[in-house]
């Protein structure tokens, strides 16, 4: 009978295509589960190992947050075996979720974006800070754009095959989209050096090199700019003394915008979400004008009802009136 880590095993070599992040969190999962559990036969798997795996990754330091993402992790694999009629049934079914408290969503403000950019060192992060900001793309989207993607005005989100210029890419959702791009970006690419815009004409080359020799793994395709990370958080210190926030956080704060202007179902489009429910829950922000402007509104009400100025003497005639009646049904319920 098949046993866990086997099992794991198995589905990743069934599942080829999937991404080289999915695989490695997948057999992550289940060398924690078989830690937790014993490397058991899966049919002896029930819903206690499972209630056990959920506390083994708490008490072993993972957070409420890691340990949903690897309980998910086991959800498909399970799956995949019920139809292979390997298990009766998926053990996870009635596993619910540890609640986690969902964290403010940051955005960046217009003078905070100003100040990244002018501490920009290079052209190609200009570019890649403008486009982020201006068209909403992931990090791997930005990255793997090449001249031919700014078409009329708009940059286009496509699969890239492998050709003399290119390497093989997809984007996240699986869906070619096109996104408006403003005139001076526009140019910024079309005049780039480099046919990959955000890249230098040196790390182009060596994507290029590495692809004709077989060695471009999947992790420099999805992402060619090394030291990424890095290099962000390196002008967030120049401009701020310390990191103030992620990249992906631009993309947030484009969504944000977008959505103050526009309905959701065309902002879901443009930022290329398969559903407006996480687009609202993770990456639409109330922006602190918009709390300034709630504060001022309710200033009002207390303003209107408390000022000297709301007691006319039509008011007054009305309290008394009311007052009048109060006392009535005093004197009447005591008689």
């Amino acid at each position: 009978m098949v046993k866990i880590k086997s099992l794991a095993k198995s589905y990743i070599e069934e599942q080829f295509w999937l991404a080289g992040s999915t695989k490695e969190t997948t057999l992550r999962a289940f060398d924690y589960l078989a830690l937790a559990v014993g490397n058991l036969e899966i049919d002896r798997l029930d819903y206690s190992h499972c209630e056990g795996y959920k506390s083994w990754l708490i008490k072993s330091g993972r957070s409420k947050t890691t340990a949903n993402i690897y309980m998910r992790s086991l959800r498909p694999v399970f799956n995949w075996a019920v139809r292979l009629k390997l298990l009766g049934s998926n053990p996870m079914v009635e596993l619910t979720a540890f609640k986690t408290t969902q964290k403010p969503i940051r955005v960046y403000e217009d003078w905070e974006f100003e100040r990244m950019l002018r501490f920009c060192q290079t052209p190609e992060w200009k570019f890649i800070l403008l486009v982020a900001r201006t068209t909403g793309l992931r990090r791997g989207e930005v990255l793997n754009l090449h001249k031919d993607n700014f078409r009329s005005g708009f940059v286009f989100v496509e699969p890239k095959r492998n050709t003399e210029r290119t390497w093989e890419w997809e984007p996240k959702d699986k869906e070619i989209r096109k996104v408006p791009c403003p005139d001076y970006v526009y140019h910024l690419a079309k005049d780039a050096p480099c046919y990959y815009p955000s890249l230098t004409v040196r790390r182009y080359a060596t994507q290029l090199r590495l692809k004709g020799m077989g060695m471009l793994v999947e992790s420099r395709r999805k992402c060619p700019h090394l030291n990424f990370r890095r290099d962000f958080v390196k002008i967030q210190r120049k401009a701020f003394g310390r990191q103030i926030g992620d990249f992906h956080s631009l993309r947030k704060t484009y969504i944000t915008e977008m959505a103050s202007e526009f309905p959701d179902y065309f902002v879901m489009k443009l930022s290329g979400h398969s559903n407006t429910r996480t687009m609202v829950t993770y990456y639409t922000a109330c922006r602190d004008s918009q709390f300034i402007s709630a504060r001022k509104i309710a200033s009002e009400v207390v303003k209107k009802a408390c000022s000297p100025q709301a007691y006319t003497p039509k008011t007054k005639q009305i309290n008394d009136l009311l007052m009048g009646d109060a006392r009535f049904e005093l004197t009447t319920s005591c008689v």
